[in-house]
């Protein structure tokens, strides 16, 4: 929206919903199916690219709160079947 973080402070629930709904409307294609066929199958074959292994090991960093503050947790690994 490029609203700074002073800017959404000062707004009201209302002004930034407005707003927010501003902005949807005006970057949101107003014709439905806007992608070609070709775009369609470009990206579902893209997809299939980059889609995962059958199992992969994958971890992610927690936070946990100091006070007002986020700070680093432990690293959490799972893995993706």
């Amino acid at each position: 929206m490029g609203w700074t973080v002073h800017d959404v402070k000062r707004a009201s629930v209302w002004e930034f919903f407005m707003a927010w709904q501003g902005y949807v409307d005006a970057n949101t294609p107003k014709q439905p199916n806007a992608l070609s066929a070709d775009d369609k199958d470009y990206i579902w074959s893209r997809m299939q690219e980059l889609d995962a292994p059958s199992s992969t090991t994958l971890s992610t960093q927690t936070y946990v709160l100091d006070g007002p503050w986020l700070v680093p947790g432990e690293v959490v690994t799972f893995e993706v079947r």
